[in-house]
């Protein structure tokens, strides 16, 4: 049973900002430490400090031969029941706990590659160290983060109205200003399983971003390849036709065969690939610096609403954008139906902008309170996406949305008050998503205003354009150059 039909939630996976987790059996998913960056968020910021300071904390221990202090820190890694991700047919913890802790230890303990100091951060255990997988990883980083995920649930929880229980052992915070664990209770969702945390899509992955495989393919044996070469190994041999014909050649996969044989590549002796991916790496450091040089110019990008849908065994979430649309267009205008409306707008614009937005904060609070902006999106777009574009031209670090469902023409009250919203940090540009009413045409002239007088850029989006929007999506995109989006900006800046 999926959280949504636990608890009766409105929407679909693809509105929903959380992995809908099957609460009886897991969900072939893990999280990223390397997600996380791409967020530029508070609470993403909280997750990787804590993260950054806790895998220190071990690395100087083991370093320093502290066995003892290095597993008092280990061994608050438990079971990670509460999120239901990773690979067990029923939902139980398999990445550290059951006497794992130990072994995470002795693999770190024993690893050439942290005794070297090439192991820095948390996810280069899964390139180099023997016995370490996403699975292992993403426990780790959900013990770690556990006060974080505690945060996003109990908001989660307050938005969806998911009933919650105080006083639940869910097991100790890591403190990062402190380097310590401190005990701790929390108010959650609870299942016939236990307490439940909720996980952001936005920082789940099928594979870890920092892929071993990857690592080993394209820059190991390429390095090995080009040893080869140099050497004019027995392994080289010369092109007997073509325009290259004489020019020395050597098989990746004869570099492969060697280096498997020579490091005992068998079904006994798994992990070969990182033990020859360590020994290129002690042969040449820049291997591993240029690896994460490549990966930090292409932040990874969110999990796709298919890759989602495949993992959770749900629809893809286009099969449900006419029943989302419908869910805001029959609604009523007026103040009666305004939260239901910011709730379905919410739903709606989530599931067409993902995932080239995400991380939705609903009711933030500016200057002390003061402001409030209905909903506002971290952009995280890929290239050739009108939001990357966008943020590549103008302040978009983050996108705003302000919901009206007024049954009269806007005012200028309505704008100024989008515009308020804006500064060069949080971004410049939001949505301004209001209902059918007459004076369209006076609308896009007034948010043109808004822009020559350099107050920010406000796009008006009524019923009949979330509908454009849908059917963009339908056919496949609803976020591209050219589309409704794009021409309206076009129009803003003309």
């Amino acid at each position: 049973m999926r959280v949504s039909e636990l608890f009766g939630l409105t929407g679909s996976q693809g509105s929903f900002d959380f992995i809908d987790v099957d609460v009886e059996h897991d969900t072939p998913l893990f999280i990223d430490p390397s997600a996380l960056a791409t967020l530029q968020s508070p609470w993403a910021n909280s997750c990787i400090s804590s993260i950054q300071s806790f895998f220190q904390a071990v690395l100087d221990k083991i370093r320093a031969k502290d066995s003892f202090g290095a597993m008092a820190l280990l061994r608050e890694l438990g079971e990670v029941n509460a999120t239901h991700l990773g690979y067990s047919s029923v939902s139980q913890g398999s990445g550290v706990g059951d006497g794992l802790a130990e072994k995470f230890y002795d693999e770190l303990a024993n690893s050439d590659a942290v005794a070297s100091g090439f192991v820095t951060d948390l996810e280069d255990t899964a390139l180099l160290v023997e016995g370490v997988r996403e699975d292992r990883i993403s426990d780790v980083t959900t013990n770690i983060i556990r006060e974080q995920l505690v945060e996003y649930t109990q908001a989660t929880a307050e938005f969806y109205e998911i009933p919650t229980q105080d006083g639940l052992a869910i097991g100790p915070f890591w403190n990062a200003r402190v380097n310590a664990w401190e005990q701790a209770t929390a108010t959650l969702p609870l299942t016939k399983q236990g307490p439940l945390l909720l996980v952001p899509k936005s920082i789940v992955r099928r594979n870890l971003y920092y892929n071993p495989g990857e690592y080993y393919r394209h820059y190991v044996l390429e390095y090995f390849k080009q040893q080869e070469l140099d050497s004019m190994s027995p392994l080289v041999y010369l092109l007997k036709k073509g325009p290259h014909k004489g020019e020395p050649r050597v098989k990746k996969g004869d570099v492969e065969n060697k280096y498997r044989q020579q490091f005992g590549a068998g079904r006994h002796n798994p992990g070969v690939e990182k033990r020859i991916n360590l020994h290129a790496t002690q042969q040449n450091p820049d291997l591993l610096l240029q690896f994460k040089s490549d990966k930090a110019e292409t932040p990874p990008r969110p999990t796709g609403h298919e890759a989602i849908a495949d993992a959770t065994g749900v629809d893809a979430p286009w099969l449900h954008l006419n029943d989302l649309l419908k869910a805001v267009t029959d609604l009523a205008p007026g103040q009666a139906d305004a939260t239901a409306y910011e709730r379905a707008v919410e739903a709606l614009l989530a599931a067409l902008f993902y995932p080239d937005l995400v991380n939705p904060v609903r009711q933030r609070r500016l200057h002390d309170g003061r402001k409030i902006i209905d909903i506002s999106y971290t952009n995280v777009a890929a290239k050739d996406t009108f939001f990357y574009w966008l943020a590549t031209h103008y302040p978009a670090a983050n996108v705003v949305v302000e919901c009206k469902n007024y049954s009269k023409p806007l005012g200028n009250k309505e704008y100024d008050q989008l515009a308020g919203r804006f500064s060069p940090s949080r971004g410049r540009y939001g949505l301004l998503v209001y209902r059918k009413v007459e004076g369209k045409d006076a609308f896009l002239e007034s948010c043109r205003d808004t822009a020559k007088d350099d107050r920010g850029f406000i796009t008006p989006l009524d019923d009949d354009d979330l509908a454009q929007l849908v059917q963009e999506a339908q056919e496949g995109g609803c976020a591209q150059i050219g589309g409704l989006l794009h021409q309206r900006f076009e129009f803003l800046t003309s």
